[in-house]
C-alpha cells in the first residue's frame, strides 16, 4: 500500500475530528492502574500523528472514572464522559459473577472496596435507569465539538456513538481494531451473542450506519467484503516516535523496576496479553517457555480475570517472572532490553499488533504463534508458525543463543519498518482519505465493489 500522495490543505478543507476510545485514558494518561490493550495505543497513535501533522484540530473523547470534564494533553483536547457508575460496576464486576439467576451475585475473589461498592450500586439501582444511562452516552457524543467522529472497535457502544453523533449532523467512520470485528455473523437482525456479549444485529447497525469504515489490514479488507459484503478503505496502524525516545531513557524509566527484579538485567523474552484463554492465549507461552528452561521469560499480564490469574499462576513455569501491567512508556523502555518477543495471539481476534511495531521500530525479534499480517513479512522482524509451539521454540532458541542469527534477523528492520508505517506517512494517508471522504456524498456505498 502506497502512503504517499498529493496532500490536501486545511484551508481548502477545514476539519475538526474527533477520535473515541473510550478506554484509553491510561495510554494517554501514561498510566498502569487500568488493563488497555492494542485498540486504544493504535486510537491515540492515529490521534497524535494527525495532530502532529497540522492539517486538521484533533480532539479525543475517553470515559475515565477520573473526575475531569476535558483536559489539552499534547495539544489535543480530550473529553472525558464521566460515568462513575458505569466505572463501579465494572470495578465490582472484576472480583464478582453478576448474574440475573439465584444467586445474583458471587465473590470470586475478596477485595475491600466491595465493602461500599456493592452497597451503593444496591441502594442506588431503582435510581439508574438504563434507558438514563443510553441517554446520557447519546447526549455526550451528540454534543462532541466535531465534524468527523473516529470510533475505534466494533461494539454496541460504538453503535451507540455512531448513532449519536450522525443525528447532530457529524459525519462517522469506524476504525476495526481485529479481526473479530468483522465476523460473518455480524448481520442486521442477527440474534448472535459474541465473545464480549455484543449482538451481532446491534454490531451490524453500527456498521452499515457508519459513513466509511476503516480497516488495518489487506485481510481484513477482503473478510470484510466476504463476511459482511462492505466497501471499506485500508489505513495501517502508525508508529509512536516516542518509542525511540523511551528506549533512549530505558535505564531512567526502569530503574525501580530493574531494583525489585534484577533478574530482567539477564536476557530475557518478552510476552505481554490480557488473561484471556480465547485471544492472547498466555499459557502457550507457558508451553514454549517449559521446552526453553533455561531461558528466562517475563510475562506483563492485564488481569481482566482474577480466576484465571489464579490459575495462570499455578500453572506458571519456574523460568516464567510475571509483571503487572506497566505505564506505556516502561512497557516500551523494558521491550527495548528483550532478546526477543513471544506473540500467542490468536489471527482471529488479532488485527494490526502494535507490539510488532515496537518490536520492528527497537530492532526486537519477533516469534509469533498465529499472526502475520505481512507485518512480520514486510519488515522481515519475525515470522509466524501456525500454532507450532515446538517450532516457536526451536526458532525462539535459535535467536536466544546466536548473536550472528539474531543481528542476520534485526539488519535494516527499523529503518524498513519506519519507510513502511511511519507516522508522518500514515498521517498523510489517513488525511487524504479523510478529504476525500469529507468532500463525498454524506452516505458512503456500504456494498463492496464487485467484478462483472
Amino acid at each position: 500500500m502506497a502512503l504517499d500522495g498529493k496532500i490536501q490543505s486545511l484551508e481548502t478543507f477545514p476539519m475538526r475530528v474527533c477520535f473515541v476510545a473510550e478506554n484509553a485514558w491510561p495510554v494517554i494518561a501514561n498510566k498502569a492502574d487500568t488493563a488497555f490493550g492494542g485498540m486504544e495505543t493504535q486510537a491515540w497513535a492515529f490521534a497524535r500523528s494527525l495532530h502532529e501533522s497540522g492539517f486538521c484540530d484533533v480532539s479525543f473523547a475517553v470515559s475515565s472514572p477520573e473526575t475531569f470534564e476535558s483536559r489539552d494533553v499534547g495539544g489535543i483536547h480530550v473529553c472525558n464522559r464521566r460515568a462513575y457508575f458505569e466505572h463501579l460496576r465494572r470495578s465490582v464486576s472484576r472480583h464478582c459473577l453478576i448474574q440475573y439467576s439465584w444467586p445474583p451475585l458471587t465473590i470470586r475473589q475478596w477485595d475491600n472496596s466491595l465493602l461500599w461498592q456493592i452497597p451503593l450500586l444496591t441502594v442506588s439501582k431503582p435510581f439508574r435507569a438504563t434507558d438514563a444511562e443510553q441517554k446520557s452516552v447519546s447526549r455526550f457524543y451528540q454534543a462532541l465539538p466535531a465534524d468527523v467522529v473516529i470510533a475505534f472497535g466494533v461494539s454496541s457502544l460504538t453503535t451507540a456513538i455512531i448513532e449519536a453523533a450522525q443525528s447532530s449532523g457529524k459525519r462517522t467512520i469506524i476504525s476495526c481494531a481485529s479481526n473479530y470485528d468483522l465476523r460473518s455473523e455480524y448481520q442486521p437482525g442477527s440474534s448472535y451473542i459474541n465473545t464480549y456479549e455484543d449482538v451481532g444485529g446491534v454490531l451490524a447497525r453500527g456498521l452499515v450506519a457508519a459513513d466509511q469504515v476503516f480497516v488495518q489490514t489487506p485481510w481484513q479488507k477482503e473478510l470484510a467484503a466476504t463476511n459482511l459484503n462492505l466497501s471499506t478503505e485500508l489505513l495501517p496502524n502508525p508508529i509512536d516516535d516516542r518509542w525511540r525516545l523511551w528506549a533512549a531513557q530505558r535505564e531512567q524509566l526502569l530503574a525501580t523496576l530493574l531494583n525489585q527484579y534484577p533478574q530482567l538485567l539477564n536476557p530475557f523474552v518478552l510476552w505481554t496479553g490480557r488473561t484471556e484463554r480465547f485471544h492472547k492465549r498466555p499459557e502457550m507461552a507457558f508451553d514454549v517457555a517449559r521446552r526453553l528452561s533455561h531461558h528466562q521469560f517475563v510475562m506483563v499480564l492485564n488481569v481482566t480475570s482474577p480466576e484465571y490469574e489464579a490459575e495462570l499462576e499455578e500453572k506458571r513455569p519456574a523460568n516464567v517472572l510475571v509483571l503487572k501491567p506497566l505505564p506505556h512508556p516502561q512497557f516500551v523502555a523494558l521491550m527495548s532490553r528483550a532478546t526477543a518477543f513471544l506473540s500467542t495471539g490468536s489471527r482471529q481476534y488479532e488485527g494490526f499488533p502494535n507490539v510488532f511495531l515496537q518490536a520492528g521500530t527497537l530492532g526486537v525479534p519477533v516469534v509469533s504463534a498465529d499472526c502475520d499480517f505481512g507485518i512480520l513479512s514486510m519488515s522481515g522482524i519475525g515470522r509466524s508458525f501456525d500454532d507450532s509451539v515446538p517450532r516457536m521454540a526451536e526458532f525462539l532458541n535459535e535467536i536466544c543463543t546466536s548473536d550472528r542469527f539474531r543481528l542476520a534477523m534485526t539488519e535494516g528492520v527499523a529503518e524498513r519498518t519506519q519507510q513502511l508505517f511511519g507516522s508522518k506517512a500514515v498521517a498523510n494517508c489517513l488525511w487524504n482519505l479523510l478529504t476525500d471522504f469529507r468532500s463525498e456524498n454524506p452516505k458512503r456505498s456500504h456494498q463492496a465493489e464487485t467484478s462483472e
